[in-house]
Formats: C-alpha cells, sequence, structure tokens
C-alpha cells in the first residue's frame, strides 16, 4: 500500500479492507509499512494539463526506501475493546511507523545526515557499502 504521508490519517475502513483481502486471499498476506522518499525527482507539475504530453522536469536527487518489520492485527485487536477500535488502532499504528520512517528518510536526505539520521527504531544502510 503507497500512501502520501503528511496529508492525511490512514482511513481505518481502507487499511481494514486491505487487511481483509490480504486474509482471505487463499495464500499468505502480509502487511509491511513502507515509506518511498523520491518526489524531488520528479515532482508533479505546478498545474494540472489535460492533454497527453505535458512537460515533466526531471532531476537528479537523492531517494530513500524503508521498509519496517510487519505489523500484525491480531497483536493489536487484542489490546482493544471492540473491532471499530481495533481497526481504528491497527490504521494508527501503520500510519505512525510510515510517519516515522518517512521523517527519518527526510532527516538522512534533505537533512544530508546520510546514515547517521538512523533511529532506534529505523536503522538505514546502503547495500552497496
Amino acid at each position: 500500500m503507497l500512501v502520501q504521508v503528511g496529508q492525511a490519517p490512514f482511513e481505518a475502513a481502507s487499511v481494514d479492507n486491505m487487511r481483509r483481502l490480504a486474509e482471505h486471499s487463499g495464500a499468505p498476506g502480509h502487511i509491511y509499512p513502507l515509506a518511498l522518499l523520491c518526489h524531488d525527482i520528479m515532482p508533479p507539475p505546478l498545474q494540472v494539463e489535460k492533454e497527453i504530453g505535458e512537460k515533466r522536469v526531471i532531476s537528479f536527487h537523492g531517494a530513500g526506501l524503508s521498509i519496517a518489520p510487519e505489523i500484525g492485527f491480531s497483536e493489536i485487536a487484542a489490546a482493544c475493546e471492540n473491532p471499530e477500535e481495533a481497526k481504528k488502532a491497527y490504521a494508527q499504528v501503520l500510519y505512525d511507523s510510515v510517519t516515522e520512517q518517512y521523517n527519518v528518510l527526510k532527516s538522512a536526505i534533505h537533512g544530508k545526515r546520510g546514515l547517521e539520521a538512523s533511529s532506534p527504531t529505523v536503522s538505514l544502510s546502503q547495500p552497496w557499502n
């Protein structure tokens, strides 16, 4: 699930739909919080054009990807009093994880801190080093 962080919290009903799809797919399904920072490489145009062939500016810029460990619904639900509360709590836990990862990536790339931007829960690395 890809979501632009910073706009609004995750909608609990949408997150629950994804969770239920994974649960009932017939194959093992997992939900991992993921943050991808690549906006500066090709940001959206200042205005939307209806014609095909709009001008897009591509630039060289750092990008980052962070994937946190899987967050299971059952652990969150066990601490809640009812199913609606569990859905909201699960969406919030996922959102908080993605937000934290995204903030670490922004600090590493935009704040030019590199691997030093790592936190106790988000450890950055460069696999080619």
